[in-house]
């Protein structure tokens, strides 16, 4: 069946087809194709990619063609598989569709943990935080698979990010303290990050979103961790920085509990910790720090950027 797809060259195109009810009829064919009976399709309002849910089983997401998400989430979901004690989704099936990548997944159970986060007591935070922490150090144990899509050159990467910083804070609103700053960091990462450093598989955008949660004896615990869209290979402190902004955002016990579960030491929680986290906070591949500022309070958009540090990265305060 020819369903003739929109030819999508740059992100208006895809804008303006995003909604569209043709992705309806595509996921049909997908089910079609692959044998997977349903009920119900129920289009996801959530991500960039095109998302449904298939009953309460599984997951279809379907990938813009000129990005990378599609090789990336599926080099991830292969090789996070059983290797934390938090679960992802399993490969049901992938295929492509008239030059559109798509994977069928294993659909998790849970809350996301943006949904009920705020309302939680800090005591049951500090318990989901310190699973995360477990759990990535869990993921960052094992060999890094450079072998595939998820080798990005670390190195390269961070060299792209350098020199891209001060556009990319711009267009997102920055402060002229924050743009007139920002030069001198590129000077730091000899210092801070080493250029030889050992690179782990790296899920990349842990944050309430892409959290699940479950209740069980009266009490939060995390049911699963998805969209691997953003995994690369990389250095393992570049982990914490979505957390880090969008999680635990100036909370001192949260952070604490987060790195020291992870395996950090208290006398290795200091100054020169916090410098590389801000550091990759500025380097981080959607790093947006307006709106960090703004999930601290509405004041902080005006701090110098070393207050801005000083209020986001607490733990050693």
């Amino acid at each position: 069946m020819v369903l003739r797809l929109p030819r999508i060259i740059n992100d208006e195109d895809y804008t303006r087809y995003f909604h569209s009810d043709i992705w309806q009829t595509v996921v049909v064919a997908i089910c079609e194709r692959h044998q997977l009976s349903y009920k119900t399709l129920r289009r996801s309002s959530d991500g960039e990619n095109i998302i449904f849910f298939v009953d309460d089983r599984f997951v279809v997401k379907i990938y813009l063609p000129f990005r990378e998400n599609y090789s990336r989430e599926l080099a991830g979901l292969e090789f996070a598989d059983s290797k934390m004690s938090i679960a992802t989704p399993h490969i049901v099936a992938t295929g492509e569709i008239e030059g559109w990548s798509y994977i069928v997944m294993t659909q998790l159970s849970g809350a996301q943990m943006r949904d009920v986060w705020r309302e939680m007591e800090e005591k049951e935070q500090i318990e989901i935080v310190t699973h995360l922490g477990t759990a990535m150090k869990e993921l960052h144990s094992h060999p890094a698979p450079l072998e595939t899509p998820l080798n990005r050159d670390w190195q390269r990467f961070i060299e792209h990010q350098t020199q891209t910083t001060i556009e990319r804070q711009k267009a997102c609103g920055a402060n002229p303290e924050w743009i007139a700053s920002l030069p001198a960091y590129p000077d730091s990462i000899p210092k801070l990050l080493s250029s030889d450093c050992k690179q782990v598989m790296l899920h990349g955008d842990i944050h309430p979103a892409n959290v699940l949660l479950t209740q069980r004896n009266g009490g939060w615990t995390i049911s699963g961790l998805f969209d691997f869209g953003d995994s690369l290979c990389g250095f393992h402190e570049y982990e914490f920085v979505a957390p880090g902004v969008l999680m635990v955002q100036g909370r001192r016990e949260l952070q604490r509990a987060m790195l020291l579960a992870y395996g950090y030491k208290e006398a290795e929680l200091d100054l020169s910790l916090r410098s590389r986290l801000m550091l990759l906070t500025i380097l981080y591949e959607c790093s947006n720090l307006r709106k960090y500022a703004m999930r601290l309070n509405p004041e902080a958009v005006n701090y110098t950027l070393a207050e801005l540090e000083s209020a986001i990265w607490t733990f050693c305060v």
